[in-house]
């Protein structure tokens, strides 16, 4: 049978991307969680500021769910889905991946500290990249960046176990760009059975 194979990692370990190349390489479909969600429901800053996160959470889940059936329905080509940061927190998510190829893109803050840099679409992030601090003063660009830098690192600290337990592969992402690291998953994929 053929697995669905979704990409995990923290924000901005470059999923999408890495995504999109190996469906190119797998002659097959693509699609990314956060598309879905912005695409039926809006922008994810809007989302989060009018249903905060566990609403934005409720809708990944959706998305995910999905992008699962339409993988079972798709034939013979694996479908590629790229997931969201954050997908991996929800157990029924968890469970959902664990039914395909789940490749997790390990990074760094270094590797990812110019991809976020400035960054206002990611709303865990956005306070720092827009210069709000908890005194209301506007901090300067390199205070923003590196208070974005901060808040990623967290985040990443808190997903990291989860991130591991979840992958079926882990491809240390920092020095490859997505078509390397593309080939590297159908390498492995294909090494699987599939």
């Amino acid at each position: 049978m053929t697995r669905t194979i979704f990409l995990i990692g923290p924000m901005a370990s470059g999923k999408s991307a890495v995504g999109a190349e190996l469906a190119r390489l797998l002659d097959t479909q693509a699609l990314d969680t956060d598309a879905l969600v912005v695409r039926d429901h809006g922008p994810i800053p809007e989302i989060f500021a009018s249903r905060g996160e566990a609403g934005f959470r409720g809708l990944e889940t959706e998305a995910l769910r999905g992008a699962a059936e339409s993988s079972r329905a798709a034939g013979p080509a694996p479908l590629v889905v790229a997931t969201g940061g954050g997908a991996v927190l929800a157990p029924e998510n968890q469970r959902i991946l664990a039914e395909g190829f789940t490749v997790y893109l390990y990074t760094d803050a270094a590797t990812v500290a110019h991809r976020i840099d400035g960054d206002t679409t990611r709303p865990l992030l956005a306070g720092a990249a827009a210069g709000n601090t908890p005194d209301g003063v506007c901090a300067d660009a390199e205070s923003r960046a590196a208070e974005a830098l901060e808040s990623w690192s967290r985040i990443f600290a808190e997903r990291a176990d989860t991130y591991e337990k979840c992958a079926d592969l882990r491809i240390d992402t920092r020095t490859l760009g997505p078509a390397e690291i593309a080939e590297a998953i159908v390498t492995a994929y294909r090494d699987t059975g599939h």
